[in-house]
């Protein structure tokens, strides 16, 4: 099948068996220009990547470059430049009150999921309308979403889930970046930006699924 039969089957199955109020959202890594397949048109504003995130679960795909990224750690994390120093060594989450002092705040940030190799760009669509296989696949949900998805990863594993999240910098650092290095899958609850920003409800929460994991997730939730 072409990556665009296999994505469509692939969103087709988890809409039959997860609660969507959008689709799943397709992503991938460019390292040049040549790379943007066919359709996939440049952005036409300057917003943030969970922002772009939304937007393609709605159904718009286009590329980004980071000269479309608003939010600078976000663009950071994905791997689309270096993160800006005062993110990387805590001092900006610090001054914003989240953690009680300066140590702690550099402990959490030396441990955020980020990309160091810094790639062109990136391109979003829904899963069912990505011509490309996909770096990521992320998930917006309800948490009886989520239930779903991790009783189809302990169905192949037999082991418990350990998410790695920490409220702050989800759809880029939890919801793509982790699963991108882990090669793997996790789940975030979401962080304050991207619920301002992307308007990710209160009651919905992300997974992002790397594409060395999807096979795995589909053929299981197709059989529990």
């Amino acid at each position: 099948m072409s990556n665009l039969e296999t994505n469509k089957k692939y969103c087709e199955v988890i809409e039959s068996k997860i609660k969507l109020d959008a689709k799943p959202v397709a992503m991938k890594l460019l390292t040049s220009e040549d790379d943007i397949p066919d359709g996939i048109e440049l952005i036409n504003e300057k917003i943030r990547h969970c922002e772009m995130v939304r937007k393609a679960s709605l159904g718009s795909k286009f590329y980004s470059t980071i000269e479309e990224q608003l939010c600078l750690g976000g663009a950071g994390a994905i791997g689309l430049r270096e993160m800006p120093e005062k993110l990387a060594n805590g001092e900006k989450y610090y001054s914003l009150g989240r953690f009680k002092d300066l140590k702690t705040a550099k402990k959490l940030t030396s441990k955020l999921s980020i990309i160091k190799d810094i790639h062109w760009g990136i391109i979003y669509a829904p899963l069912d309308e990505a011509n490309f296989e996909a770096d990521v696949i992320e998930i917006i949900t309800e948490p009886i979403g989520g239930m779903k998805l991790a009783q189809s990863i302990v169905y192949n594993t037999g082991e418990k889930i350990n998410p790695s999240f920490a409220g702050i910098q989800s759809l880029c650092g939890d919801a793509f970046s982790n699963p991108y290095i882990e090669k793997g899958i996790n789940f975030t609850l979401g962080c304050d930006g991207s619920r301002k920003a992307a308007d990710i409800k209160d009651n919905e929460m992300t997974v992002g699924i790397s594409k060395y994991k999807i096979e795995e997730v589909i053929s299981s939730l197709e059989l529990i």
